[in-house]
């Protein structure tokens, strides 16, 4: 039962040694794709899709791909992204749409991941007063699969369309519909750079696809490191050590006559 144990034991820590080298692979090659997206022509109206979240497979989408779109912003719609730290704050990551002004899909809305901005620590519901202009505006950014998403105890409540911005944990498209009036596109622009509301200034620093990659790669040596423990630990006390002492046992005592 303990050379089981031992077998086991290193065959565990040893697959998970792989897994975390395998995230890190997974990383480096998304950084790799990221690279040679920002190298191709940016997206525009006329590249994204018409086909509104949940009908097309946001997998189809070139994520990272340098994208700049035209259209005007639905300022009284913004949502704000509860529990979003960035550099170590707590804040929210504001969530704006915008109506597109050129391509097949004029007339339709994009969301934009705009931004981060800190939480008021003397009052949590409080969010910036928030003024766009009215103007067309040209948006560049970065394809993403969706808007930032994190884990939720329940469902929230549909939005009283009557206010203006809200908080919220997550924006499906039960809310989107509620919210808007309209599903959005799939998909959702990262804006990258470019100023933001009067008066409000946006973080945008967004995790890198390789992010983490040094931590995998040492969280993979302690597991190998493990994993020869385990099985240096079982051939000495199941194997070596037995056969020490056998060996030990079988040799007549000089001592003796």
């Amino acid at each position: 039962m303990a050379v089981l144990a031992g077998v086991l034991t290193c065959l565990a820590t040893a697959g998970l040694g792989r897994w975390q080298l395998q995230r890190a692979d997974d990383k480096l090659a998304a950084a790799a794709l990221m690279q040679r997206r920002a190298a191709e022509p940016a997206w525009t109206a006329a590249d994204w899709p018409c086909a509104a979240a949940g009908a097309q497979p946001a997998a189809n989408l070139p994520v990272d791909r340098t994208a700049r779109l035209s259209g005007r912003w639905l300022s009284h719609r913004t949502v704000f992204l509860d529990n979003r730290p960035m550099d170590g704050s707590s804040g929210f990551i504001v969530l704006t749409p915008l109506r597109l002004s050129q391509g097949p899909c004029q007339g339709q809305v994009v969301l934009v991941q705009r931004g981060w901005v800190p939480r008021d620590v003397r009052d949590r519901q409080r969010v910036p007063e928030w003024q766009d202009t009215d103007a067309e505006v040209s948006v560049p950014g970065r394809v993403a699969q969706q808007p930032s998403r994190t884990y939720a105890i329940g469902d929230e409540a549909l939005p009283d369309a009557r206010l203006h911005r809200v908080i919220r944990q997550n924006a499906d498209a039960a809310f989107w519909q509620a919210w808007l009036g309209q599903a959005p596109l799939a998909g959702a622009l990262l804006q990258t750079d470019d100023e933001g509301p009067t008066g409000v200034a946006l973080l945008r620093h967004w995790t890198a696809p390789d992010a983490g990659v040094g931590k995998h790669q040492a969280y993979a040596a302690q597991w190998f490191a493990l994993s020869a423990i385990a099985a240096g630990l079982t051939l000495w006390f199941q194997f070596l050590r037995p056969l020490y002492r056998a060996r030990a046992l079988a040799q007549p005592d000089p001592s003796r006559p």
